[in-house]
């Protein structure tokens, strides 16, 4: 797994120099920055581009006091995206749960062992709406202070282009290296979240918080130390204007597209790495899960389901709750995302030797692919051996849960269609009605079935048609899945059959 290292710089004149030094008394900056990213390693992909941006460093109390609007809201304002130029609102921060930014906030910090009553304030570095219009804002930064302007934590809010985001939180004075020239502080970890596809120093000069980020290879010598220098990135303010009215529009007026670029300049750096530089796509991979780390993980934002998704889990839901009286067994559903309850089916009347059942699944695909796979040894193979998206305490309980009723009949239409992608290199045998048949639409099933699998195709085809490329073993359609499914099932019965000839 790759390193990071993030450097910061200028941190305590944020506090400092607004509430102690400067005549004015500013509770806002206007930060006019320039954005530096060199992409070094492979050596025949080298890469770099520069470009200005403009974002708000902002204290949270006051903003959420709304002792920073501007003209009534209307020029700048907290709380709404509509009726206002330029605003901040709290939804598209942090969690998905409900509440301030603030609290938001706390909570992370709760959920990573900080204790949130030593939060004084935190002053917050990040990109606002523009016209109803909220760009991406790949990396928001909350500079933590205790009381009496202690600076405490830098937390890292990064964000992808598919949704999701995720949080490192950096303590002032713990896992710090010696800060190179020019910063404060200097931290250095592991990298945890899909992003690409590919100091004590009162002044009354303005706050300019820079931040450096640095993305290593792996080291195979020391796997303690950095190893060769991936990418390197730099968000540098240029300049600090207290936040008024008039510095606001006349910065708009400087930069009129400034905070509506953000999407099309990563859009164009990526044609340039993929189809110039031949740098081939990976997929996205889900978040980690909280579970099997050492720690919190720090994601704080995952994709909401599909609409099939949501088809497949009603689905399984609905066949959960017979299953465990009939077998007598207590299933429990638990979530990559923690803000997901766990769903727990258990029968009316259990039995002392009632088994149990715990699935946790990565993603809300798992309820797809339980759906759309012929058999749960499908499911199984696809899903767990070969794609890690979910995990099971036990593979013959989980057999026998999703073991298919027994049927006279021949193989129908829904089943059929279930078969068709799978590669002949999987031997399993297909029973010829699946689990979640039982009940439900015929109709409606077999649509979602057809629906899902043409879908993918078509994705498929348009992926050829731009002639763009995945990294190899890394494409994301079913029937390329399977076919890593039948590779890994086929190894698999390779190594067991190595170890019996062993024996």
């Amino acid at each position: 797994m790759e390193t990071i290292t993030v450097q910061v710089g200028g941190l305590l004149l944020c506090l400092l120099a607004a509430l102690k030094l400067l005549p004015s008394k500013s509770k806002g900056y206007i930060l006019e920055n320039k954005v530096v990213h060199a992409r070094l390693l492979p050596v025949d992909s080298k890469h770099a581009f520069v470009y200005p941006t403009i974002c708000l460093l902002v204290p949270l109390d006051a903003l959420e006091k709304r002792e920073l609007d501007l003209c009534g809201g209307v020029v700048f304002g907290y709380g709404g995206l509509w009726g206002r130029l330029t605003g901040l609102r709290p939804t598209p921060y942090l969690t998905t749960l409900k509440g301030t930014i603030r609290h938001k906030l706390e909570g992370v910090l709760s959920s990573h062992g900080f204790e949130k009553e030593d939060l004084d304030d935190a002053w917050m570095m990040t990109m606002p709406s523009f016209l109803g219009f909220e760009g991406i804002n790949p990396l928001t930064v909350y500079f933590c202070y205790k009381p009496n302007g202690v600076f405490w934590l830098t937390v890292l809010e990064v964000h992808n282009t598919f949704g999701e985001s995720h949080v490192y939180i950096l303590a002032v004075g713990k896992n710090e290296e010696t800060p190179s020239k020019g910063f404060d502080h200097q931290w250095a970890f592991r990298r945890a979240f899909h992003v690409s596809p590919f100091n004590d120093r009162p002044s009354s000069a303005p706050p300019l918080p820079a931040v450096r980020v640095h993305l290593h290879l792996d080291n195979p010598a020391d796997p303690a130390s950095p190893g060769p220098l991936k990418l390197t990135a730099l968000l540098k303010p240029e300049s600090a204007r207290p936040l008024s009215t008039v510095a606001l529009l006349s910065t708009l007026a400087r930069y009129p597209l400034g905070l509506l670029l953000a999407f099309p300049r990563i859009l164009y750096n990526a044609y340039i790495l993929h189809y110039q530089k031949r740098l081939d796509v990976f997929i996205r991979p889900e978040p980690k899960p909280p579970w099997g780390t050492t720690g919190r993980i720090g994601g704080v934002k995952w994709l909401p389901e599909g609409i099939f998704d949501a088809y497949a889990r009603r689905r399984n839901e609905a066949f959960l709750s017979q299953r465990v009286e009939e077998t007598n067994t207590t299933v429990r559903l638990v979530a990559g995302d923690p803000l997901l309850p766990e769903m727990v089916f258990t029968p009316c009347i259990s039995e002392k030797n009632a088994e149990e059942l715990i699935i946790r699944y990565t993603t809300p695909k798992f309820f797809s692919i339980l759906f759309s796979a012929p058999s749960a040894k499908h499911a199984l193979l696809m899903g767990s051996t070969s794609e890690a998206l979910f995990t099971v305490s036990d593979e013959d309980i989980f057999l026998r849960v999703y073991r298919p009723l027994a049927s006279s009949l021949p193989m129908g239409r829904r089943q059929r269609l279930r078969v068709y992608p799978i590669p002949s290199s999987i031997s399993f045998v297909i029973p010829n009605q699946h689990p979640l048949d039982a009940s439900g639409n015929k109709l409606v099933s077999y649509a979602i079935l057809w629906v899902m699998q043409t879908m993918d195709d078509v994705e498929s085809a348009i992926f050829r048609f731009l002639k763009a490329r995945t990294v190899h073993d890394n494409e994301p359609w079913y029937r390329e899945q399977w076919q890593r499914a039948g590779n890994a099932s086929v190894k698999r019965v390779y190594e067991l059959g190595s170890v019996r000839s062993l024996v």
